[in-house]
């Protein structure tokens, strides 16, 4: 689900540790692991990167980056807001979902990634709040949608997506199944909140 460039050495690396992670786990991936599905040597790779811990905060770095880019293209469409969002959501969280709990070690990663990098989760889940919020606000100002019956704001709109979309990984079993329960949610969602 995640696109790296091939081409480029760093890229390599993060697409052969994302790799090593999924079949191994964190824990029992080495340097020499992914030093290897990169096709270098363990010394080249210390020269780019100082531990996997330093690996998993640049490819948790890298993911958010690659789908908040996706999130930009998605509301940057013509077509209705409740579209956009909804693809918007499906590409940033469905993402996440595949990498958590598409693996064998998902629930491994998740909790490594909660710890080794959780101030770059942090950062990223705050940018993705603001464009959802950016995009309502501009949509109740044109009154494209409404703020439903108790006149929400923005931000507590997009608070209430977000959640519904955390919430829907529980009774999930597939990120096919997470991805078609999400953009039922936000089709609901839109339903109190389109003009009568």
């Amino acid at each position: 689900m995640m696109n790296f460039d091939l081409s480029d050495k760093t890229e390599r690396i993060l697409a052969a540790s994302l790799k090593c992670f999924k079949q191994y786990g964190f824990k029992r991936t080495s340097m020499e692991d992914i030093a290897k599905a990169s096709n270098m040597s363990r010394p080249a790779l210390y020269l780019l990167f100082k531990s996997k811990t330093d690996i998993f905060r640049s490819l948790s770095d890298a993911f958010h980056a690659k789908t908040l880019q996706a999130v930009d293209i998605a509301l940057a469409g013509d077509a209705p807001v409740h579209k956009r969002i909804s693809e918007a959501v499906a590409v940033r969280m469905t993402a996440l979902y595949a990498l958590a709990y598409d693996s064998a070690h998902g629930p491994e990663l998740f909790d490594v990634n909660q710890s080794t990098s959780a101030d770059i989760n942090a950062k990223a889940d705050d940018d993705f709040l603001a464009k959802l919020t950016d995009i309502l606000q501009s949509s109740l100002s044109t009154g494209e949608i409404s703020g439903g019956p108790d006149k929400m704001a923005a931000r507590e709109l997009a608070q209430l997506i977000l959640a519904s979309a955390i919430g829907l990984k529980t009774f999930a079993f597939s990120a096919q199944d997470y991805e078609k329960l999400l953009r039922k949610s936000v089709a609901t969602f839109f339903e109190g909140l389109l003009p009568k």
